[in-house]
């Protein structure tokens, strides 16, 4: 017997016993027979393949597995340090401000235990009412019960609040209050909290008063206070009061829907000169707004107050100026003593050519001006050596603008035609039309003469879209390529600009066609890679659970046209779901 034989004959002695093994020799010669035929090599017969395991895992571990390595690539080279925990406290409270809502504020908590400490600290206190809603079902008398439910709840939080965060601090930043259907006794409590936060030097005060009847009168101790730099009334809040108002820090005041009279700012004039700026938003009243000593004021807002007629200002150093008027409510302006303003923007319907030019003429270093539905001009002239911004959008009545700009740097402007016999803008980099033509024909003809007549233009890129489709122009007078007349049309002098405006355009989905004219192989190669090798950027949108354009685009179909210029034309096939990274 071979030696091989005799160790597995041995083995299997040992492990069967002696005693059941005596005299059955044959019988383990049989059944070793048998074991060398089904797991070991014969001598004479093939070898029998083995059979190969296979590790099965499921997918969730080779989710948990993935994720797991992408977690540890984040982390390579950083060390396991709690940095939210490290921030300074003045940096959290900025972050705190910058979230509007007060339960966003608290639920900021769960990223780190000292942040709920830190939160006591907060300088700031706003109290809305319409976060403690309560539902009781229909009928008038479940109403009843609700609302009474909502003001228990609402006055029980602030008092809490108050009680515990309030009394320990000096000085607090910022105290803002929401108050829907003002009562007797709700309006004691809003003096006495308003009291409170005076008495600890609150810089920033807010109160918004929704209700259809009362008015509240804010308490006097406000209006004396020197410590507020900001106030801001919204609603059946007013000003009105019998003793003088003496805001002597008072930067900011803005005031929407409420009744403001020519008495109240007069009161302002005298008893907060440093105001730099002034809101007022469809507020009732006034009829004439004069202003003439609030020497530091650089920001003037109107927005559609119902019954002004007239704007008087006389401040040097007034820099900004908004009016947005009512429908058929002209408005006239005497602005005389402002020749520093820098920002000019007029939403007035009722608005001459006269009054505009006599406007305008008044304000030598003007560099933003913004026209929108001022549709009772018709011929306008702008002259200026510092003009840098020009928007024209929807005057719809608008026949000729002559444009003597040579610093101009941005230009916008809508409506129904071309409305430029003569432009000097040897300065411009950038602009946008949109037009509302009457027919195609007669739109491409005035396209041809509107960027044929202008040499400044040739150094632009033209960018026509519309939602379905795009074309792109080296060459802005070779607009006999379009085919569209929905379209919106942008010039710039960058590359990087067109594509940003590609890249923006496609993130609105089931875009169908963009073409691409140019002569130069450089312009074209930049669009065909940021269309073609979107693979390289398949990480883009790799943490982010909403997917650019590019794992939603399904192929793209290119075709070339050579003829006089190169056209390129870029086909779009969509994906109803995005690709995972």
């Amino acid at each position: 017997m071979m030696l091989w034989k005799r160790i597995l004959l041995k083995n299997l002695v040992k492990r069967v016993g002696k005693s059941n093994f005596r005299g059955k020799e044959d019988d383990a010669q049989n059944f070793m027979a048998d074991s060398l035929v089904i797991g070991h090599k014969v001598e004479g017969s093939p070898r029998m393949p083995k059979r190969k395991v296979r590790n099965v895992e499921s997918n969730k571990d080779k989710v948990k597995k993935q994720k797991t390595r992408e977690n540890n690539e984040i982390n390579e080279g950083y060390d396991a340090v709690d940095r939210i925990s490290d921030l300074p406290d003045h940096i959290v409270h900025h972050i705190f401000a910058l979230l509007h809502c007060p339960k966003d504020v608290a639920r900021t908590s769960i990223l780190s235990k000292r942040w709920k400490s830190i939160f006591d600290s907060y300088l700031t206190f706003d109290f809305d009412e319409r976060y403690f809603r309560v539902h009781w079902g229909r009928g008038k008398h479940n109403r009843i019960k609700a609302r009474e439910m909502q003001k228990k709840n609402f006055k029980n939080c602030i008092e809490k609040s108050l009680a515990a965060r309030l009394e320990p601090k000096s000085c607090i930043h910022k105290f803002r209050l929401y108050v829907n259907n003002l009562n007797d006794k709700l309006a004691y409590c809003m003096d006495r909290w308003l009291s409170a936060a005076v008495d600890k030097n609150v810089k920033e005060l807010e109160v918004h008063v929704n209700v259809k009847r009362n008015q509240y009168l804010l308490p006097d101790v406000i209006l004396m206070s020197e410590a507020i730099t900001s106030l801001k009334l919204s609603g059946c809040v007013s000003l009105f009061c019998f003793t003088a108002v003496k805001l002597c820090n008072l930067r900011e005041l803005s005031m929407k829907k409420s009744l403001v009279t020519e008495a109240m700012i007069q009161k302002v004039e005298h008893g907060c000169p440093l105001i730099e700026d002034l809101r007022l938003v469809h507020c009732r009243g006034p009829v004439c707004l004069r202003i003439s000593e609030l020497v530091k004021l650089r920001r003037v807002e109107l927005h559609e107050c119902d019954t002004l007629s007239s704007v008087e200002i006389e401040a040097s150093n007034l820099e900004t100026f908004w009016y947005h008027g009512q429908n058929n409510q002209p408005c006239k302006f005497n602005m005389t003593g402002c020749q520093n303003l820098k920002q000019l923007t007029l939403n007035a319907g009722e608005m001459t050519d006269e009054m505009f030019q006599n406007c305008i003429s008044k304000f030598p270093l003007l560099e933003k001006l913004f026209l929108k539905e001022c549709n009772s001009l018709d011929k306008i002239t702008i002259i200026s050596g510092k003009l840098k911004s020009l928007a024209l959008n929807q005057c719809m009545m608008l026949q000729e603008a002559n444009i003597n700009t040579p610093s101009l740097f941005s230009l916008e402007y809508s409506g129904h035609k071309m409305s430029f016999p003569s432009m000097n803008i040897s300065g411009l980099r950038e602009a946008k039309f949109h037009f509302n033509p009457s027919s195609k024909d007669s739109y491409i003809s005035e396209l041809q003469k509107f960027f044929g007549n202008f040499d400044q233009f040739k150094d632009f890129k033209l960018i026509m879209h519309s939602k379905q489709n795009m074309t792109i122009l080296e060459n802005p007078r070779e607009v006999r390529f379009v085919r569209y007349i929905d379209e919106k049309l942008e010039l710039t002098t960058s590359k990087s600009s067109v594509l940003r405006s590609v890249d923006s355009w496609l993130r609105a989905l089931h875009r169908k066609r963009l073409t691409v004219v140019s002569s130069s192989s450089e312009f074209s190669k930049c669009i065909h890679t940021l269309i073609m090798n979107r693979e390289d950027d398949s990480y883009c949108c790799r943490y982010y659970s909403r997917k650019c354009w590019r794992h939603y685009l399904a192929g793209v179909k290119m075709s070339e046209i050579l003829n006089n210029s190169d056209k390129t034309t870029y086909e779009f096939k969509w994906r109803s779901t995005p690709v995972s990274c």
